[in-house]
């Protein structure tokens, strides 16, 4: 028996509230209850693999530790699954019971919830009962009830000028003494008022993130940084870290800057969804005069109008394209834009909006050369992984023709030894030879025990290694479906094979595979 314990806590589900763990539901104390489960059990081992959603809702199952312990459950790494209660799995009814009756078993997996007195064990060839459906229904309409409070909460504190926002605007830094509310930051606010400052004279906003870093002021996010004001979140190198169009452009539309507080621009699409859509501008929570003013309501809408011909810089690729996600910049590491035109062309989208500061290639790459370069060395990886598997299959056939009577005699030799330190303590016990010399003999003995356990380990995992890595190898070669050369690049092929592709110029391009690491090992292991 493989043990697992999946442990889950989230504010929005009411397992938090706004400062404290309900200690109920802790982490901590799940794995206490389950741990002491197990105690109870003395079929079930000690010892279990965790996983752990600190902070999920319940309501849907695009959660990292859960799709974790699934993954781990299809390749049979635990076959009992323990929760505190039907809670924890989920609240989302349907989903609960999907798992429960079909993925669960599908899988071999014994699912145990404490609390809720479940156990698959007892269910074999039955659904799941009345009464689990109902307290899968009440977890549901709880958690929907949940949100509502929380929500309408929120529109609460807004209305009474309360920010309940994790971050600020730059130029803004919150009172410590009255929490949700905020405070000029002198030295953020004087680049903030810059910033509309040369709008309002007819600057450009390339021309503004020019100007910022020529003057070597610090990003947002480097300022939060160099403050220590909490993660950044950015993806981009030290060296492409700089101002570019698209921070000015934000700073410039953000009405918070005349001294208002502005929430509820997005809007969740379901309960417990990380899916949010905008929200219009007629239906936000806007608070007049929170806060001290950065720029006059007349500076702002005249900054408006300055830049209202500027588009906010995309971000997005388009869909057809084969690579699409995959493709990156070799400098800046930020993921690379796609042009659909008479001729696609892919390029650096952090260069194009950051202007001189940045460093990275200003060349637009034509998409077929691109899905050229890649199809290519995908097809000579492929041909390395299939040398590969052939290799490993010649060196599992050269095992020695009695390598099973070596087992056996090896087998042999460590029973007779084990039985010789049984006699040694009966010599010792009679007092037949002294404390010392049983010491010596019994230590003497445990190293021949533990060389002849060696080989004979050895020889139990003889082909088993190459067994392992065939596996892998194989799990790729059989998504070719036997048809390579592949001869053009389509979206179900770079899924299937393709991790990254950085780009650093014409002459420099960095493929990785998705199977580069099987085949590093399976090197290493026939070096």
């Amino acid at each position: 028996m493989k043990l697992a314990f999946y442990l889950r806590l989230s504010q929005a589900d009411g397992d938090l509230d706004d400062d404290n763990k309900d200690e109920s539901n802790s982490i901590e104390n799940q794995r206490a209850l389950l741990q002491a489960f197990v105690g109870f059990h003395e079929d079930m081992p000690k010892e279990a693999v965790e996983y752990i959603d600190d902070g999920y809702s319940g309501t849907n199952f695009n959660r990292p530790g859960f799709m974790r312990m699934l993954e781990d459950a299809k390749k049979g790494e635990f076959d009992t699954l323990l929760v505190k209660d039907l809670s924890r799995l989920g609240r989302d009814y349907i989903g609960v019971g999907d798992y429960m009756e079909q993925v669960f078993p599908m899988l071999g997996i014994r699912f145990i919830a404490v609390n809720s007195n479940y156990d698959s064990d007892d269910y074999i060839g039955k659904t799941m009962g009345l009464d689990m459906s109902i307290t899968n229904l009440v977890n549901a309409l709880y958690s929907r009830d949940l949100s509502k409070k929380f929500t309408s909460s929120l529109h609460t504190k807004w209305n009474r000028g309360i920010s309940t926002a994790g971050r600020v605007p730059f130029g803004y830094t919150k009172d410590p003494e009255n929490k949700g509310k905020w405070l000029l930051d002198p030295e953020a606010a004087k680049y903030v008022r810059m910033i509309f400052d040369k709008a309002l004279d007819g600057w450009s906003t390339s021309m503004i993130a020019n100007h910022m870093n020529e003057q070597h002021i610090p990003t947002p996010g480097q300022y939060r940084e160099q403050h220590k004001r909490g993660a950044c979140g950015r993806k981009v190198t030290d060296e492409e870290w700089v101002w570019d169009t698209r921070m000015v452009w934000i700073i410039l539309k953000n009405y918070a800057y005349t001294g208002a507080l502005v929430h509820g621009k997005t809007k969740s699409v379901s309960v417990g969804s990380k899916s949010r859509r905008n929200v219009k501008e007629k239906d936000r929570y806007v608070v007049e005069g929170t806060h001290e003013a950065i720029v006059t309501k007349e500076e702002f809408e005249n900054a408006q109008i300055a830049i209202q011909r500027m588009d906010m810089p995309s971000m997005r690729q388009d869909a057809g394209f084969s690579l699409k996600g995959k493709i990156c910049c070799g400098n800046c590491k930020l993921r690379m834009h796609y042009h659909y035109g008479a001729t696609p062309v892919i390029y650096c989208g952090h260069a194009t909006i950051s202007g001189k500061a940045s460093n990275c290639c200003r060349t637009k790459y034509e998409e077929k050369w691109v899905e050229g370069i890649v199809l290519y060395s995908l097809n000579q990886q492929l041909e390395l992984l299939s040398s590969l598997v052939e290799k490993l299959e010649k060196k599992k056939g050269q095992a020695p023709d009695d390598l099973e009577a070596q087992k056996r005699k090896l087998e042999k030799k460590i029973q007779v030894l084990q039985a010789g330190r049984i006699r040694l303590y009966e010599r010792y016990a009679e007092g037949m030879i002294t404390l010392e010399q049983y010491q010596a003999e019994k230590t003497a003995t445990a190293e021949q025990v533990a060389k002849l356990q060696e080989q004979l380990d050895k020889a139990n995992s003889f082909g088993k290694k190459e067994d392992s890595l065939i596996n892998e190898l194989d799990s790729f070669r059989y998504r070719t479906n036997e048809i390579t050369p592949f001869d053009h690049m389509t979206r179900e092929i770079a899924e299937s094979f393709i991790d990254t592709v950085y780009i650093y110029n014409k002459n420099k391009v960095e493929i990785i595979f998705a199977f580069d690491d099987v085949i590093q090992r399976a090197t290493e292991y026939l070096e």
